[in-house]
């Protein structure tokens, strides 16, 4: 069985299917450190970020200072780590070759 549909069809199913589609969320600007580990920090624990990216970089860390910051309670003592992600994957980028990825923890 074949069904052949014409134009105004089509535009009349797309009509009745549009409001059952969700629409895509937007980009966040703002994600936990749990939620992001391992898609930036290849899957790395969050005492490891801590250690290896957060301590060896402080210029990532908001309360320092830097206006391309991009951490915020990056010790996580009493509030959640964040990640603004806009300045976050840049630097990752521009800074991956300076991250030891194969260090171990103490």
């Amino acid at each position: 069985m074949e069904l052949t549909l014409t134009e105004q069809d089509l535009l009349s199913l797309a009509e009745q299917i549009a409001p059952l589609v969700s629409p895509a969320k937007p980009d966040q600007d703002w994600v936990k450190l749990e939620g992001i580990r391992a898609d930036l920090f290849a899957g790395k624990a969050k005492s490891w970020i801590r250690l290896y990216i957060f301590d060896q970089f402080p210029e990532v860390q908001i309360e320092n200072g830097d206006p391309k910051a991009w951490v915020v309670g990056a010790h996580g003592t009493g509030k959640v780590t964040k990640i603004y992600l806009p300045y976050a994957r840049k630097w990752m980028h521009e800074h991956h070759d300076d991250i030891d990825w194969t260090a171990k923890m103490p």
